[in-house]
């Protein structure tokens, strides 16, 4: 046994050790064209070993012509399996059609002696017994090495082009496939065209050598074909939703942990998803997915049923687009689900909440409108006979004070308390207009230090013994605003301060034009007394609608004046505020802007009024 044949028979038993740990390896792309590929490179070895060791010059043509299958193949199964590890697996009968090429040359390579056009002409190197052979090639030849360089060619293409494309991590892959690609090239291009032997044999077995060795150090040290399925097992367990690769038949070829667990204690890989009890119902959503978009689909879970969103992916095989299997991909959306039924839940409880309220408020509104209503008429009726009974009681003073003196104090009595009860009937009535959405302040031209001694006078007469010092040196002449309604903030304001101050005590008014924050003149009017004041606490809240202060006893009030002052205040453009010190008395001071256009300006009187609390 020569060297030769020792080297070709070692690259036999590597490329056969490759071809049995590619096969046991996890399924990857093109590992059936690899795995024959393999074997026709050891066929070739084999041939060519054989070859190197048999003496005679027939039995070496023989084995010559034996080679060809592998010769033939190898290349072509080679392209192939690049093209299905880089682009996705080609249909077998192209494997087949590759095969019956190989086998029909083979079968001519092995009638050369009737044709002639593999070789035309071989004899021995030299003399010696068991010499190797010097073959002069046939046109077939050259047409065949056409064919098998067209492969090699297409090897380069695709295996570049994917370097291109690829990530870092399968890079060496495609790098260490050019290599091993490049040996049996460079050492087949060397014979063929520079008459290059090794052994005075063909040097392209001899590659092998070197080819073998690469794929050697790729599988054991770079995990050649094992990183892909690795990282595609690991990616499919790490899922935590279930994934399912389904055949054309609804067959179940891959599930990932959780699938399989969806599926019960029943295996679920080699099942039709039909049969398998937990996933049954989706076998009826999958057969309808082609002509129907997917939806929720729900699953028995044993106590709480589970609520998953099925997405289907159609899965095809070469170029024509034929479908041959899904990918069924399962999101558990339970949780979710019943978040938004309780979420819907809710919203139909508020709506009917929403309902009933706005249903309540407007019978509120309407009993509001009923009161207020009554409340007015009640008013004005009640103004008629207090009218007459203040008639009657000047009528009596008058006969009283020549016939009847002792009578007078009772009949001021009798008077006092009419005014009492129509400034309180005229502060409902005013009330009642403000809170009216229609109710338009009157552009009165008043004479304002009058309108101030009139209203000081009536509470003066209505509190005997009573001062009231007026302080208006100051005041405007005339200023434009609705007349009834300014006298009203008067008289309350007075009424408060007479009421809630000591009866040997002053209260003060006083009326006098300043420059306002902005510049423009305004009215200043403030009125003052010695009273009990107002806790500081309670101080903000002394303009808010039926708002008393905790220190005003038995005193009689409503609680509406001061909150009436501020809104009528504000509807002339103007403020209200309170300075008050517990137990030493209090002063209200409003400021109102003058001029023509001092008030009614919609835009200064909704800015005013934006402030307040809702009454």
């Amino acid at each position: 046994m020569s060297l030769p044949s020792v080297l070709l028979l070692a690259a036999v038993v590597a490329t056969l050790w490759i071809a049995a740990r590619s096969w046991t390896l996890p399924a990857f792309p093109g590992r059936t064209d690899f795995v024959l590929m393999q074997l026709s490179a050891a066929w070739w070895s084999t041939a060519v070993a054989v070859e190197s060791m048999v003496p005679a010059p027939a039995d070496k043509l023989l084995w010559a012509e034996m080679a060809w299958l592998g010769i033939v193949c190898t290349p072509s199964l080679w392209a192939f399996f690049l093209w299905s590890y880089t682009r996705g697996e080609l249909p077998a009968r192209w494997r087949l059609v590759l095969v019956a090429i190989g086998l029909a040359t083979w079968m001519v390579a092995l009638t050369n002696d009737a044709h002639h056009l593999f070789y035309s002409a071989v004899h021995p190197v030299n003399a010696e017994p068991g010499a190797a052979l010097v073959y002069s090639h046939g046109l077939l030849f050259y047409f065949v090495t056409l064919y098998i360089y067209a492969f090699m060619v297409m090897s380069i293409v695709v295996t570049a082009s994917s370097i291109h494309r690829a990530t870092p991590a399968y890079r060496t892959h495609y790098l260490g496939f050019l290599v091993v690609m490049a040996v049996p090239w460079a050492a087949n291009a060397g014979y063929i065209f520079g008459n290059l032997t090794l052994f005075d044999l063909d040097p392209t077995a001899f590659s092998f050598l070197m080819m073998d060795g690469i794929f050697y150090w790729l599988i054991t040290r770079r995990r050649l074909f094992e990183l892909l399925p690795v990282a595609r097992d690991a990616l499919l367990d790490a899922v935590p939703d279930p994934v399912l690769v389904l055949d054309s038949d609804g067959t179940v070829v891959e599930a990932n942990p959780a699938a399989q667990a969806l599926a019960g204690d029943h295996a679920a890989i080699g099942r039709r998803l039909a049969d398998l009890p937990g996933l049954s119902a989706l076998s009826t959503m999958v057969a309808a997915m082609s002509a129907t978009a997917p939806g929720p689909l729900t699953l028995d879970g044993g106590d709480c049923p589970r609520i998953f969103e099925v997405t289907w992916v159609p899965l095809t095989a070469g170029g024509g687009g034929r479908e041959v299997g899904c990918l069924v991909m399962l999101r558990d959306v339970t949780h979710r689900r019943l978040a938004e039924m309780r979420l819907e839940d809710t919203v139909r409880r508020l709506d009917l909440a929403r309902l009933e309220t706005e249903e309540r408020l407007v019978a509120e509104q309407e009993a509001k409108r009923a009161l207020n209503g009554f409340l007015s008429m009640a008013a004005h009726e009640f103004k008629t006979p207090l009218a007459i009974i203040d008639g009657a009681a000047q009528l009596l003073l008058m006969d009283a004070e020549v016939k009847a003196p002792g009578m007078l104090p009772r009949l001021e009595k009798i008077r006092r308390a009419v005014r009492r009860q129509i400034n309180i009937l005229e502060t409902c009535l005013a009330d009642d207009r403000l809170n009216n959405p229609a109710f338009a302040l009157r552009r009165d031209r008043l004479e304002f230090p009058a309108l101030l001694r009139a209203a000081a006078s009536a509470q003066g007469d209505a509190a005997p013994g009573r001062r009231i010092e007026l302080e208006l040196d100051g005041c405007p002449a005339r200023i434009v605003g609705d007349g009834p309604m300014l006298e009203l903030c008067v008289h309350n304001l007075l009424n408060n301060a007479l009421k809630y101050s000591a009866p040997g005590t002053p209260v003060r008014l006083r009326a006098w034009s300043e420059d306002g924050p902005d510049g423009r003149s305004q009215l200043a009017l403030s009125i003052a007394d010695q009273g009990i004041g107002i806790p500081d606490s309670e101080r903000a809240r002394v303009f808010d609608r039926f708002f008393r202060a905790s220190n005003t006893g038995t005193a009689a009030g409503s609680g509406v004046g001061l909150n009436m002052v501020r809104r009528i205040v504000a509807l002339h453009g103007g403020a209200v505020t309170v300075e008050s010190r517990l137990g030493e008395g209090s002063t209200f001071t409003l400021s109102i802007p003058l001029g023509e256009d001092s008030f009614g300006e919609e835009t200064l009187c909704e800015d005013r009024m934006a402030g307040m609390p809702a009454d």
